[in-house]
């Protein structure tokens, strides 16, 4: 068995295939490969970037290291937190440490406050980590307004990771706070509003999307594909038609707001 190997049933979800791999070489469980164009992420790390619950503790039991880093420096919490949050409980239960960027995701005030005064930085040196973007990606009001307080600059993408969450309430905060409502993704040209309207219709994506165009949101905002909101829109809403007539209404609804403030095809 060689690492890469583990790592295809890591991503293939076969825990049982896990389990025995590890519990005949457990060198593997220290060892890393390259993935998303990055070397250092061990078997860990890509069950908590896939979302393998069972593999995560099936790993961690066999004694997966909790505080290895990939080359840019992220742990598996860190990794869950961008790409599987439902893990990132369970990591902490398992005895994950919590650090500056773990606290303002989890909405820890207080570990974050100790974090701060210690001298943590608002972008973690180590992994790259905006704290602020991620204290939005959680909903996490009260570290939220901490980081505000310290000083955090508000317009580096936390607007659109709280459009994301439609968490309407830390939209209108960082706006507040000085956010450009139509600051554009540097990748894919997306503005708040786009992700506002493309991520289901979980949390209150309606107010949000109302928040931003008061805010003076360009409604006819294209990403660097050519895609507007309206477009985005209407693609959910039949999409969402095609699964669940209830769920189509409500992006119905997204629909009927960018119209009514000016979207046009």
């Amino acid at each position: 068995m060689t690492t890469p190997r583990l790592a295809r049933l890591v991503a293939d979800g076969d825990a049982t295939a896990v389990r025995a791999a590890v519990a005949g070489a457990p060198r593997l469980l220290a060892g890393t490969v390259e993935h998303a164009g990055e070397s250092g992420w061990t078997a860990l790390h890509l069950a908590a970037a896939e979302g393998r619950e069972d593999v995560v503790r099936d790993l961690v039991a066999a004694g997966a290291d909790l505080t290895a880093r990939t080359e840019s420096g992220r742990t598996p919490l860190h990794v869950a937190v961008e790409h599987s949050p439902a893990l990132v409980g369970v990591l902490c239960q398992l005895g994950a440490v919590v650090d500056a960027p773990a606290a303002a995701y989890l909405d820890d005030v207080d570990r974050l406050t100790r974090e701060l005064d210690a001298g943590a930085a608002l972008t973690d040196p180590v992994s790259g980590l905006d704290l602020l973007v991620l204290a939005a990606a959680g909903g996490a009001a009260g570290t939220l307004r901490l980081l505000l307080a310290r000083g955090a600059d508000p317009d580096g993408g936390a607007l659109a990771a709280a459009a994301t969450a439609r968490r309407a309430d830390l939209v209108r905060a960082l706006l507040d706070a000085g956010a450009s409502v139509d600051r554009r993704d540097p990748d894919t040209g997306r503005t708040p509003l786009h992700d506002a309207v493309s991520t289901g219709t979980g949390g209150d994506a309606p107010e949000v999307v109302r928040v931003l165009l008061a805010a003076g949101a360009d409604v006819n905002a294209t990403t660097n594909d050519g895609a507007s909101a309206l477009d985005i829109s209407r693609v959910a809403a039949a999409r969402s038609r095609r699964v669940d007539a209830g769920q189509a209404s409500v992006v119905d609804g997204l629909v009927d707001l960018l119209v009514g403030a000016g979207a046009t095809d």
